[in-house]
């Protein structure tokens, strides 16, 4: 059974569901921005340029290669480590949702993350939003060796018909309830057919709920 959460009352559960969590973790606010995705993070990038410069060195020997040589190896490593410290991300507020993307391309995502050229953005009302689906969607394993992770995903659908799927990764029970009350509150449908809402507090795994003979 379809769920909707714009009718009144539905909207009245989640503001419910709110300020419970506000009981259980007074910190929590439901205007905070909510941030899903690999966005780059100052501490990863200089970690990951601790690990690089400790390779380089060992690689060269600490300094019994000529310094060029340490140079290059730093700079390769640099090249190939920094790409993989952020992907696409998306955050949402009780006003808008925004899409931030990277090329795939490592040289460009590079001169993405230092600004050197723009990154992909899209911003999108909330308002102009008409519908969202919280969706778990399996992943069809022919090999035991198949250890992709399934996908918990909210798929929008703008008022002008535009379709996007949104990851929501590993995303709690207070953060899909908040991105599920702007929503609302915004006027949009949002539908959860398979109750993740109902699961996510139970703490109950949805890998093996979906998964069940």
């Amino acid at each position: 059974m379809t769920k909707d959460l714009t009718s009144v009352e539905s909207v009245h559960i989640m503001k419910d569901a709110v300020n419970e969590i506000n009981i259980i973790s007074p910190s929590f606010l439901p205007a905070q921005k909510q941030t899903i995705g690999n966005k780059p993070h100052v501490l990863s990038l200089i970690f990951g340029t601790i690990f690089v410069v400790l390779l380089a060195l060992f690689v060269t020997g600490f300094g019994y290669q000529p310094w060029w040589i340490f140079a290059i190896v730093l700079l390769l490593g640099l090249g190939i480590t920094f790409p993989a410290c952020f992907s696409q991300y998306w955050s949402i507020d009780q006003k808008q949702l925004t899409i931030t993307s990277y090329s795939n391309n490592d040289f460009k995502k590079l001169a993405q993350l230092f600004n050197l050229t723009s990154k992909d953005q899209t911003i999108i009302n909330l308002a102009n939003i008409q519908e969202a689906s919280i969706v778990y969607r399996k992943i069809i394993r022919l090999s035991p060796f198949n250890f992709n992770p399934d996908h918990l995903l909210l798929g929008i659908t703008t008022q002008d018909g535009k379709k996007i799927d949104l990851d929501l990764g590993n995303i709690d029970y207070q953060g899909l309830a908040t991105i599920v009350f702007y929503l609302s509150e915004a006027g949009s449908k949002v539908i959860d057919q398979q109750e993740i809402l109902r699961l996510l507090p139970e703490n109950q795994n949805l890998f093996k709920h979906f998964h069940k003979k």
